[in-house]
């Protein structure tokens, strides 16, 4: 019997049938497994405070070292008085005036922006270098030196010039044109000439000895560049639609500036946006009598076209000449099929004739012929060849009268040739005159529609000029009354507002960002961990993963760090692990009935490093330490380990027992537990799976059977080696032992297929290492110890020493 999830199972009176291992692996692989998730957080707990952290600390370096940025703006109404409605005449102008969104083209056009780089002082931008020249401080208004300046090269637009005041009277110009460098010192006031510009540094009254030196940098704009500045910074809204009221809004690092761009944009525009509309009318005009002029000349050349396509056509009705040519088409081509058919009879006739073949069947045919002669003598031909065939049945073929007959005949076929000759010359002349007669026909039919088209297309633009000439009069007539009748009026609602809080970087927004990308990074990587983790951690994952019962679970052990396996359970008797191995010792009672006094355990794995050995030393020692006599063998003979865990030599055991080299006696030896013995398994030898397959093996374990109570074996793994098997098949309990955080899932398969391919009906497994904080539980029943694991002479899991370390700084 065993226990399993809290239940007592009878292995027995239930042998454990074959189950399909893709299904198992499908669902191992396809359900969520939460405390193998809270396993992995708690292992990497680290990351969840660390990448919130990193991502706040640049977080608060982005805003740290980031300029910010405000934004200034204005309100600006739209009023139109209209006085011309007083007259009670509609005034045309109104929607175009109203149409805000051409307000808004207007204040973004190059015509605003020229003449705010006219008014404002923006042709050279000077620039403070901040500390390590990341965060830099735009100089506007408040530059400590100015420059003047003249470019004869426009490469000298828009690139930096370093400048660094030394004194009271110097500073340093550095610079780079074309690839050449250039730094050199000059005095305030002195000319700076070269063939790409000519420079005049001055000082200005913002200009301190104690602060400043700089160093500095300015940049003489190109106008270019100064309107794409102006565009890119400027917003323009409608604020409210229905007022007529226009939101300006500019953005910059300088508060100052972008104030003043904001306010010279209202005013700039209120002065552009008055001589427009003091011009618009008269502009309207002067257009429209342009064009007046314009359409009147292009209406009169379409009409004297129009004129000029009739007299050449001599017709106005191409639909009507359409369907005469169209008759005369279907004619000429009846007319051709005719010609066609009759020289196809010739053909055929021809043949006829050639061939010396019966004309009988093929008379009537030539009616459809013209020439009435070639039916005439073809019904001749046809009467002698009847003639002839009934002389031939009373006279010879050498007589006078049948080579008469023949000549008569012969002569007849060769005049009906000639007339077929004839005739068919005849018919095709008719029929070239004919396709020449049609093609005429087509040509000409297929050029009316591109005359009708034609036709059309002057009518069409006739008509157009003379709507669109209409048109014009009635627009320069309803202009005229306008002009008279506008007042403008535009109201600066609010003036530019010199903003305090930035609108950029936001904190808020940046703080709560890179806190929520760190929260997701520090997910990412404990999903990404639950994704990529290939190994069994817990004891549910393990059942969900095979069909064996699990016989026990056995704490992670560190309380001293070993080398090799050793025997613990006797130096620590109330340590989690000792609690452990003995809730194995009581489950191993269930599974073995009360009359079975001898028994037989064997321990195996996968491969090396899942703690098989020490498994079974100390299962073996909490056996034993229970009042029965135990006795473990090494037959691990390819890797013995056994002796090292008693500090005692390999040189007799199990390999040199089954040859005989040894007695029993001689290879048995004490350990610290009186009532447990162990047998190493000796020098390798080149076969040990025949050794086990030797009748002296069996006669070994019956020998042992009359001095100890319980066998348990130390197996090679099965992952390697196929010893464990045959050892699996004597025992009466074979384990099978499975590291946690260290066997993979894929070793979950060699335990299904041993219970499928061999019927290992009472097989069970123990789950090793297993590591938690603070608890370790098993069929409702815990124990507290600290998180420890040990090492099988195998190196462990990867990262496990730095794991502990941060685990242990935790808590």
């Amino acid at each position: 019997m065993s226990v399993n999830n809290g239940r007592v199972v009878n292995l027995e009176e239930n042998p454990i049938a074959p189950q399909n291992t893709t299904e198992e692996e499908e669902d191992l692989l396809g359900g969520m497994d939460l405390e193998k998730i809270f396993g992995i957080i708690r292992k990497n707990f680290i990351w969840l405070f660390l990448m919130p952290l990193v991502c706040l600390s640049a977080g608060y370096l982005f805003l740290r070292y980031t300029s910010p940025v405000y934004e200034s703006s204005s309100s600006i109404k739209l009023e139109i008085k209209q006085k011309a409605n007083l007259l009670g005449i509609t005034d045309p102008q109104q929607d175009n005036v109203a149409n805000i969104s051409g307000e808004i083209e207007l204040i973004r056009s190059k015509l605003i922006y020229d003449e705010v780089i006219k008014r404002m002082d923006l042709n050279v931008s000077y620039v403070a270098y901040g500390r390590s020249r990341i965060k830099n401080e735009e100089r506007y208004l408040s530059s400590p030196f100015r420059v003047e300046y003249t470019i004869h090269n426009p490469s000298v637009y828009d690139q930096p010039f370093d400048l660094t005041i030394t004194d009271d009277n110097q500073f340093v110009l550095s610079y780079s044109l074309g690839g050449q460098e250039s730094t050199q010192k000059y005095a305030f006031g002195q000319e700076i000439r070269t063939n790409d510009f000519h420079f005049i540094v001055r000082k200005t009254p913002f200009y301190n000895p104690e602060g400043s030196q700089g160093p500095y940098y300015f940049v003489v704009n190109s106008p270019g560049g100064l309107s794409s500045y102006l565009s890119d910074n400027l917003r323009v809204e409608v604020v409210n639609p229905s007022a007529n009221i226009i939101g300006i809004f500019f953005k910059d690092e300088n508060v100052t500036k972008a104030h003043d761009v904001v306010n010279t944009i209202d005013s700039v525009y209120l002065t552009k946006t008055k001589e427009l509309k003091n011009k618009a009318n008269k502009q309207k005009i002067l257009f429209l009598e342009e064009q007046l002029q314009k359409t009147e000349n292009e209406l009169q050349s379409y009409e004297s076209e129009l004129e000029a396509f009739i007299s050449r056509n001599k017709s106005t009705d191409i639909q009507a000449d359409v369907g005469k040519f169209a008759d005369k088409l279907d004619e000429l081509i009846k007319a051709r099929t005719e010609l066609e058919t009759q020289l196809a009879l010739l053909d055929r006739l021809q043949e006829l004739i050639n061939s010396k073949s019966n004309l009988a069947l093929f008379i009537p045919s030539l009616s459809l012929l013209e020439d009435n002669q070639l039916g005439t003598i073809a019904a001749d031909i046809n009467r002698l060849e009847q003639e002839k065939a009934m002389l031939a049945t009373t006279t010879r073929e050498t007589t006078t009268a049948y080579r008469t007959k023949e000549k008569q005949i012969q002569l007849s076929r060769e005049r009906i040739a000639a007339l077929i000759s004839h005739s068919k010359k005849l018919i095709s002349t008719k029929v070239n005159q004919l396709n020449a007669d049609i093609g005429q026909v087509e040509r000409t039919f297929a050029n009316l529609p591109a005359k009708g088209t034609e036709y059309n297309r002057i009518k069409r633009l006739k008509d157009l000029k003379e709507k669109y000439y209409l048109l014009m009069i009635d627009k320069k007539a309803e202009l005229g009354i306008a002009e008279a009748g506008t007042v403008e009026e535009f109201v600066v609602l609010s003036p530019a507002s010199k903003p305090v809080i930035p609108i950029y970087p936001n904190k808020l927004m940046i703080y709560a960002g890179c806190g929520f990308a760190g929260l997701f990074f520090s997910f990412l990587i404990i999903g990404s961990k639950y994704l990529l983790h290939d190994t069994i951690s817990n004891q549910r994952e393990l059942e969900r993963a095979t069909s064996a019962p699990i016989l026990g679970i056995i704490p992670a052990y560190t309380r001293e760090k070993m080398d090799v396996s050793r025997l613990v359970v006797h130096r620590n008797p109330k340590a989690s692990i000792s609690e452990a191995l003995r809730s194995i010792r009581t489950n191993l009672d269930f599974i073995f009935s009360t009359h079975q006094k001898k028994k037989i355990i064997s321990i195996t794995s996968t491969i090396s490093g899942e703690g098989k050995t020490f498994v079974a030393i100390n299962l073996g020692g909490v056996i034993a330490m229970s009042g029965v006599k135990v006795v473990l063998i090494d037959l691990d003979m390819r890797r013995p380990k056994v002796h090292l865990a008693f500090d005692e030599e390999n040189f007799n055991g199990i390999s040199t027992l089954l040859i005989g080299k040894h007695t029993l006696a001689e290879c048995i030896r004490k350990t610290s537990i009186e009532t447990m013995d162990f047998i190493a398994a000796g020098p390798t030898p080149p076969n040990p799976s025949e050794l086990i397959l030797r009748p002296e093996f069996d006669k070994l374990l019956k020998d042992l059977h009359q001095q100890y109570d319980i066998i348990v074996i130390d197996t090679p793994p099965i992952g390697l080696v196929t010893d464990g098997v045959l050892v699996m098949r004597k025992s009466d309990l074979p384990i099978y032992v499975v590291r946690a955080d260290y066997s993979k899932r894929v070793f979950i398969k060699n335990i299904n297929k041993l219970i499928k391919n061999n019927n290992f009906s009472k097989l069970a497994v123990v789950l090793n290492a297993f590591q938690t904080l603070g608890q370790y539980g098993y069929g409702g029943y815990s124990y507290g110890y600290g998180q420890n694991y040990y090492e099988d002479n195998e190196e462990a899991p990867k990262g496990v020493d730095k794991l502990k370390g941060l685990l242990s700084k935790i808590r």
